[in-house]
């Protein structure tokens, strides 16, 4: 099991970078993709980063099909032994995003009420050392987390549980892979048994 330290900080660039290259699924197009989290008193802060020229960016209708756009995923149990239920967060280039939180499985996953303007979320695109790429960058409130799993203590110490997927298949290879391994035999990202684990600093 892989293991991220969430270093606290309000500033998401001083977070170490890490890679999304694991690929237990056959699918021959691999982005190079990676995540840096931080962790303030108050907000975890997430900066997802995909190496495309033009990602496919259909959706923009909130808690739409993202997922079939070039998106990549964060999903996280705010538990080290997933007790707490999980969120995930997939989000494309508009950027567009669907928030859901469930107690064990997607069958059981609802979508997310609160207010967009929390996550301040931004999307940029650049260009490093020739390659092109996407950025996304948001905040997921501690405020939000608690209203769905108020047993959630989020502070310093703690571990809670999350794996980093990046997946598309409309009008481009199809593609899907993540962090910490998924050990299913086809693609299936609503797996939290399979999540690893970020140590908040």
């Amino acid at each position: 099991m892989k293991s991220y330290t969430v270093k606290k900080t309000d500033c998401v660039n001083d977070a170490p970078v890490e890679a999304v290259n694991d690929f237990p699924w056959d699918y021959d197009y691999r982005p190079k993709t990676n995540f840096r989290v931080c962790h303030t008193d108050k907000e975890l802060i997430v900066s997802l980063r995909s190496y495309e020229k033009d990602p496919v960016a259909r959706v923009d209708k909130t808690n739409g099909g993202v997922c079939n756009d070039s998106c990549i995923e964060f999903f996280f149990s705010p538990s080290e032994d997933n007790s707490l239920g999980y969120f995930n967060f997939e989000v494309n280039s508009n950027p567009t995003y669907l928030l859901e939180y469930g107690p064990c499985s997607a069958d059981n996953s609802r979508p997310v009420e609160w207010d967009d303007g929390e996550y301040c979320l931004t999307s940029s695109f650049g260009n490093e050392n020739g390659r092109d790429f996407w950025q996304v960058d948001f905040k997921l409130p501690y405020a939000m987390i608690r209203k769905y799993a108020p047993e959630a203590t989020l502070s310093s110490g703690d571990v809670i549980r999350g794996n980093v997927y990046k997946c598309g298949c409309t009008d481009q290879p199809p593609h899907y892979f993540c962090w910490n391994r998924v050990e299913t035999a086809g693609p299936n990202f609503h797996k939290p048994e399979f999540f690893g684990k970020f140590i908040l600093e």
